[in-house]
C-alpha cells in the first residue's frame, strides 16, 4: 500500500517502501507517545514519510480550515533543520486550488477513488469518508469541495436508505451531471443553481434539479420546465417537471396536445426508451395537486394520478391498454383550476443493473434523453393536432 501510494503522489524514494518509516501528527526523532492535544498545540505536520535519513514527503492535510503556504513552508524549514535534504510536500484538500506548483495537490475525492479496490481497510476508509461528508452536508460545512466522489447509488436490502446518504450522493451525482455532454441536445444549463440548500434530517426522498437555457432569465425555477433528479427509499426517479407556475405559452402547448397527442408523444419516449426500460426501469407521466398551510411549509398532497404510458398505446404487452388514463391527463392539463404540477418520470428501482456503480450516471442522462419529446413540445417543436 505504501508503495503504491508513493506512486500515486509520484515520488520516488531512495530506498524500498518497506524500508519507509511513517509518523502522523509529529517528527521523525520525537517520541511516538506524543498526544493529539500537544501536536495541535505545536502545529505539527499531520504525516512524514522519511528515510530516517535525507529523503522525506510531507503530507498535510485540510478539510474546513484553510490552506497556508506559511504553515507548509514552516513545515520543510523543521524537517531541514533535522537533516532531511529532500522534502517532497503533498497537500490533501477538499478542491485542490490555489496549490503552489512545487507542492503535489490531490483532493480528498482522488484519494477516496485511489482507495477503491484495496485492502479490506482501505475500504473502512472510504466508508468512514462518505460518512463524514453526509454529516458535514447535514450541518452545511461542506459548502464547496467534497471528501468523496459519486460511485453509484449503492442501497440494497443490505445497505438501506438513509437520508443523510441520499442527500450526500445526490449532491455528488448532480455535481457530476453538469459536465456530461450528453445532456447539451436538452439545453441544460451547467452554470444556473440547482435547488437552495438541502436541510433536514429524514425524509423517503431528496431531490435536486438541473434548469434549461432558454428558461425565463427572471424569477424562480418554478417558471419553466426542468430535470429532475430525486432518490426514494426504493428507487432513483429522473423527470422532466412541468411546474405549477410554469408561463402561459408551454401550459397552452402542453393542453393543446389533446388524448391523441399526448399518446403519440408517449410513443416516442417509450421508443427512445426502450434500452433503460429493459433493464427494468418504467416509465410514467403524473399530475399533482397540492395546497400550502404557510409560504415554508411543505406542500399537503390533495390528489395525485400516476400512470404508466405504455397504457396510452395499444399492444403494448404486459402493461393493457387503458386510454382513459391519457383522457384524464389531457384534460387537467385544459381545465387546471388548482396548484398542479405535472411531470413525466423514469423509475430506476435498486438492483438496476448499473445503478450501483458510477453507469447509474449514464442510466439518469439516459431517462432525460428518452424524455426529450416533452421539451420538444413545451418549445413548440412539434406540430399539435
Amino acid at each position: 500500500m505504501l508503495r503504491a501510494f508513493l506512486s500515486w503522489t509520484k515520488t520516488a524514494p531512495p530506498t524500498r517502501a518497506r524500508a519507509l518509516v511513517v509518523v502522523e501528527q509529529s517528527l521523525p526523532g520525537d517520541p511516538p507517545e506524543m498526544g493529539e492535544e500537544e501536536a495541535e498545540r505545536r502545529g505539527l505536520p499531520d504525516i512524514v514519510i522519511h528515510d530516517d535519513s535525507k529523503w522525506c514527503l510531507l503530507v498535510e492535510s485540510k478539510v474546513m480550515a484553510p490552506f497556508s503556504a506559511a504553515q507548509i513552508d514552516r513545515h520543510e524549514r523543521t524537517l531541514r533543520g533535522r537533516g532531511f535534504d529532500t522534502v517532497h510536500r503533498m497537500l490533501l484538500t477538499k478542491h485542490g486550488r490555489s496549490v503552489p506548483n512545487d507542492v503535489i495537490a490531490r483532493t480528498w475525492a482522488d484519494l477516496y477513488s485511489w482507495l477503491a479496490g484495496r485492502r479490506a481497510w482501505a475500504e473502512r476508509l472510504r466508508s468512514y469518508l462518505r460518512a463524514a461528508e453526509a454529516r458535514l452536508v447535514q450541518r452545511e460545512y461542506l459548502t464547496e469541495g467534497t471528501l468523496t466522489m459519486f460511485d453509484g447509488f449503492a442501497f440494497s436490502g443490505d445497505n438501506p436508505y438513509t437520508y443523510l446518504e441520499a442527500r450526500r450522493l445526490i449532491k455528488l451525482a448532480m455535481k457530476e451531471l453538469r459536465k456530461e455532454r450528453g445532456l447539451r441536445a436538452l439545453r441544460m444549463d451547467a452554470k444556473s443553481p440547482g435547488r437552495g440548500a438541502i436541510t433536514g434530517k429524514a425524509g423517503d426522498s431528496v431531490w435536486d434539479l438541473l434548469q434549461l437555457r432558454d428558461r425565463p432569465k427572471n424569477g424562480s425555477f418554478t417558471r419553466y420546465p426542468h430535470l429532475t433528479l430525486s432518490v426514494h427509499r426504493d428507487h432513483v426517479e429522473a423527470a422532466v417537471t412541468v411546474p405549477n407556475d410554469v408561463v402561459a405559452p408551454i401550459r397552452r402547448r402542453l393542453a393543446k396536445l389533446g388524448p391523441e397527442g399526448l399518446s403519440a408523444m408517449h410513443a416516442r419516449i417509450i421508443r427512445r426508451g426502450r434500452r433503460i426500460l429493459s433493464r427494468g426501469a418504467s416509465v410514467k407521466a403524473y399530475a399533482l395537486q397540492r395546497h400550502y398551510v404557510g409560504q415554508r411549509s411543505e406542500g399537503v398532497r390533495d390528489a395525485r394520478l400516476d400512470f404508466a404510458l405504455q397504457t396510452s398505446l395499444p399492444g403494448g404487452g404486459r402493461v393493457k391498454h387503458q386510454p382513459e388514463w391519457v383522457t384524464v391527463l389531457a384534460r387537467l392539463l385544459q381545465h387546471k383550476r388548482s396548484n398542479m404540477q405535472f411531470g413525466y418520470a423514469f423509475t430506476l428501482p435498486w438492483g438496476t443493473r448499473g445503478i450501483d456503480s458510477r453507469q447509474s450516471l449514464a442510466l439518469v442522462v439516459g431517462c432525460w434523453i428518452a424524455l426529450k419529446p416533452v421539451l420538444d413540445v413545451v418549445r413548440g417543436r412539434v406540430e399539435t393536432p
